[in-house]
């Protein structure tokens, strides 16, 4: 087992969250609660971050590294453990870091996925987000999506993504993965090639920025289903970046996103008292009168909304949570730190159950 090896197992030993390799400062690992911990207490050098490189990187990842200025990718060591790796450049050093890239394995059942989510995969037309903070299930569930399709659905999916986190098979459906950066070098290229596979299902790795947002948008708008994450937790926040990115587009933004817009879960994983996960959502659909308010970009009043409309099968998060709270299946102390909207949930926490 090489020295990479040997670390990647103790760093998924301990439950670390990450570990990184930075020239110049010890080798340390990051922990959930935020704690930073040294492995060693010597400094790396650039011949022992080259010596790491060799032992993940291929020829071909080496040249696209120098020529892009950074590396995105999976490995796995000797004994099949998988980790999420990148490799960049920073004052003009190079870092490594690493994550487990454990694919948890779901069914909607499990995670109590509304019916009209999985309704909105069997359409046509539309735009599926799903969003939520880093280790909270969204990758899990988009995941989860395609191969929902793939299974059911006698159609053609084009992946658009930065690294390959999963490779899906052809079944009822078949799949095309389109990587950007390594396979086409822009957004602009893979658009091109995706007009000319012409599939049917379009499922967006991530939306980081103005670019992917629009993508999504131009795609749905043209009659075809588009899936995606956006790194946002709940749904207000989840708007409230898509506002960010649009910037001085924002009321056509919204305009467009009311229109196609088929549904928005946003949510985390919690652990309950009985060791077991749960996910806690918030849950929006198409819906005439919240469509309305969303073109107008009225975030808080679409959030008021789906409070009001609760019965109609809208979900917010802050209800789910206190319910669970009160019967003692989660604890308090965990539901106020991972609360999407942790003022509003103590608020509701306090009035009359």
């Amino acid at each position: 087992m090489n020295i990479l090896d040997k670390l990647l197992l103790l760093m998924f030993q301990q439950n670390a969250e990450s570990i990184y390799f930075i020239e110049g400062i010890p080798p340390f690992m990051k922990f959930k609660d935020g704690k930073l911990q040294n492995i060693i207490d010597e400094t790396l050098d650039k011949d022992q971050i080259d010596e790491l490189l060799k032992i993940f990187l291929t020829d071909k990842d080496k040249i696209e590294l120098k020529k892009i200025g950074y590396w995105l990718g999976n490995y796995t060591t000797s004994n099949g453990l998988t980790f999420r790796g990148i490799c960049f450049y920073q004052k003009n050093r190079l870092s490594i870091v690493f994550s487990p890239a454990i694919i948890e394995s779901y069914t909607f059942e499990q995670l109590d996925i509304p019916s009209l989510f999985v309704d909105a995969l069997n359409k046509n037309k539309g735009l599926v987000l799903i969003s939520g903070p880093r280790k909270s299930g969204k990758t899990t569930i988009f995941n989860t999506s395609i191969e929902y399709i793939l299974n059911n659905r006698n159609v053609v999916v084009a992946t658009v993504e930065d690294f390959i986190e999963k490779e899906f098979s052809n079944s009822k459906g078949i799949i095309y993965q389109f990587l950007v950066g390594k396979d086409y070098a822009n957004i602009r290229e893979v658009l091109n090639i995706i007009k000319r596979v012409k599939p049917d299902v379009v499922a967006i790795q991530e939306i980081i920025n103005y670019d992917y947002l629009t993508l999504a948008l131009d795609l749905s708008l043209s009659g075809l289903l588009v899936i995606s994450t956006i790194n946002a937790d709940g749904v207000v926040s989840t708007f409230e970046k898509i506002s960010g990115m649009a910037g001085d587009q924002k009321d056509n933004v919204f305009r467009y996103l009311s229109m196609v817009l088929e549904v928005l879960i946003s949510g985390n994983l919690f652990e309950t008292n009985e060791n077991n996960l749960k996910y806690i959502y918030d849950f929006y659909f198409n819906d005439i009168e919240l469509a309305k308010i969303l073109a107008k970009a009225d975030i808080m009043e679409v959030y008021f909304k789906m409070v009001e409309k609760r019965e109609k099968g809208f979900r917010v998060q802050e209800h789910t949570l206190r319910a669970l709270v009160k019967k003692g299946l989660i604890k308090e102390e965990e539901a106020v730190l991972k609360a999407a909207r942790p003022s509003e949930f103590k608020k509701l926490l306090a009035a009359p159950f």
